[in-house]
């Protein structure tokens, strides 16, 4: 199984606590092509939402979104990074969302080589890194972040010349047992 990203962006505020009838047909159909939901990421302005599955691959969950007729911005499959050692919780009180796009992909010695600069910069300023997912072209991360504020994100990007498209604020939404 893969894990894949479903990129969601809406002018309108999503309430993934009320499921409509389209929701439902979509989770129908990814369940048809043994796709799994793990659980959401929305933002505090409810206009984003990162849904992550466990499916066969991308495709099959692209194909169960239009079937469905979901909507969504890019569907992506994805690598899950995890911090060496000790693996942090999530802090639903602080917890940002990174979103980087780097147009040429990177490799894992640049990877390495930008947290050797950004990990303890981050730590300096109270910054938990959670953990990551990287797209399988390597050209798009996702990182969760425990961090009191999203301009620390920003501003440690910049610092060392680190793609940011966006910090945002998220609720972790997962599914009910």
């Amino acid at each position: 199984m893969s894990l894949v990203i479903v990129e969601t962006l809406v002018d309108y505020p999503l309430t993934p606590e009320q499921l409509t009838a389209t929701d439902l047909q979509v989770l129908a159909c990814l369940d048809e092509r043994q796709a799994a939901w793990r659980y959401s990421l929305l933002s505090s302005d409810r206009h984003r939402m990162l849904c992550i599955f466990e499916a066969p691959d991308a495709e099959s969950v692209r194909e169960a979104y239009r079937k469905g007729g979901g909507g969504f911005k890019q569907i992506w499959a994805a690598e899950l990074i995890l911090p060496d050692g000790r693996q942090p919780q999530r802090d639903p009180g602080i917890l940002k969302i990174f979103e980087g796009t780097f147009p040429g992909g990177f490799t894992e010695a640049e990877w390495d080589e930008a947290n050797r600069h950004v990990l303890p910069c981050y730590a300096e300023h109270g910054v938990e890194w959670v953990q990551s997912y990287v797209s399988s072209d390597r050209t798009r991360v996702v990182c969760e972040l425990n961090s009191p504020d999203a301009e620390i994100i920003r501003t440690t990007h910049r610092k060392f010349d680190i793609p940011c498209d966006r910090v945002w604020s998220a609720t972790v939404i997962t599914p009910q047992e």
